[in-house]
């Protein structure tokens, strides 16, 4: 093998590069948090009633996430933990 030829890594064994953000053009889509399409309507008024900002509900149930605090405070209401969350989710 030459020693200046270095062959080139797949991409199976690196690390995916991913982002912790989510913003208003590039938000998190989420069905896991989300509820059944006859919840919607409950969903949308738990949202409202707790005042969570950046979480919005799609009508076939999904959320559309757009903010880390709303995200947080969403499976706080709901009672749920993330245990890939990080130190400050």
């Amino acid at each position: 093998m030459n020693p200046k030829r270095i062959p080139k890594r797949s991409t199976l064994f690196t690390v995916p590069m991913t982002a912790n953000t989510y913003r208003e053009h590039d938000p998190l889509i989420s069905e896991g948090l989300g509820c059944m399409r006859a919840q919607v309507s409950e969903m949308r008024e738990v949202i409202q009633k707790h005042n969570i900002k950046g979480v919005r509900v799609r009508d076939n149930g999904q959320l559309e996430i757009t903010s880390r605090r709303g995200r947080k405070e969403l499976l706080r209401v709901r009672g749920l933990a993330d245990a890939d969350g990080g130190y400050s989710d």
